[in-house]
């Protein structure tokens, strides 16, 4: 969870009195909700829904075999016999 300290936002005062009152605030950007902020006794403190852990997905990539020390050659071989690639997704060739 990132954490930002209120005097690096303006949050409006009506938002902040709802907040104090237990109300969900719905931050809209065009029309369509992008963020909703919740007092801190709001949070549901049971099970996570989707996703695991930080502390288990470290334990398993510590878990994992070393790369292939030749895939990155694999790699530069199948680039060149390609040709070139464009700098980012959006590029035309």
């Amino acid at each position: 969870m990132t954490t930002i300290k209120a005097e690096e936002v303006r949050i409006p005062r009506r938002a902040r009195e709802a907040v104090a009152r237990h109300e969900q605030v719905l931050v809209l950007n065009r029309e369509r909700p992008v963020l909703a902020i919740v007092h801190p006794d709001m949070l549901e403190r049971g099970p996570r829904r989707r996703g695991r852990p930080t502390r288990e997905v470290a334990a398993m990539l510590a878990g994992a075999p070393a790369p292939d020390p030749d895939f990155a050659a694999d790699m530069e071989a199948v680039t060149r016999s390609v040709g070139p690639v464009p700098g980012t997704p959006w590029e035309r060739s």
